[in-house]
């Protein structure tokens, strides 16, 4: 998770501007989400801080009917797997991540305060529960003096 993540690399981990709209999946969001184009999403936007910078900007989206109950802006504030399981009873599993470099569009330039064109990691992430649902789908951009990425691979 994002504040272990943080934490872990030496920095006092917050949230700021956590957003929610409503919105509707266009052609790549529906693919992601195996959803037809048009589909009802609820997005989720949020910047994790370190030592009170933003570090990370993040854009969740599920489907609207996956909220099976009221939620408040609290729910929204705590890791997207918490609102998964108190709002929409389910629960991650397994995720499926594509990592790659990227420069810092406009707006995610302005969430995360640097320049647009700064080099960043972004990670898109497409998460399933146990059944082998997906559960959402996530945009993910690290600002690099914040993070060391490692990789372990082993060949069986």
């Amino acid at each position: 998770e994002f504040m272990d993540m943080i934490k872990q690399n030496g920095f006092e981990p917050g949230i700021s501007d956590v957003t929610v709209s409503e919105v509707t999946a266009d052609g790549e969001i529906a693919s992601k989400l195996q959803v037809m184009a048009g589909s009802p999403l609820l997005k989720v936007t949020r910047v994790c801080t370190a030592d009170g910078k933003p570090a990370i900007y993040c854009e969740d989206y599920l489907e609207k009917n996956a909220v099976k109950k009221e939620y408040s802006m609290h729910d929204l504030q705590l890791p997207i797997f918490h609102f998964l399981k108190t709002c929409c009873y389910t629960e991650s599993y397994m995720d499926l991540t594509q990592l790659r470099a990227v420069v810092a569009d406009e707006k995610v330039a302005i969430a995360l305060q640097i320049p647009a064109g700064t080099p960043l990691l972004k990670m898109e992430e497409v998460d399933y529960d146990i059944a082998g649902n997906i559960a959402f789908y996530s945009e993910q951009y690290f600002v690099n003096e914040y993070f060391e990425q490692t990789v372990l691979r082993k060949k069986l």
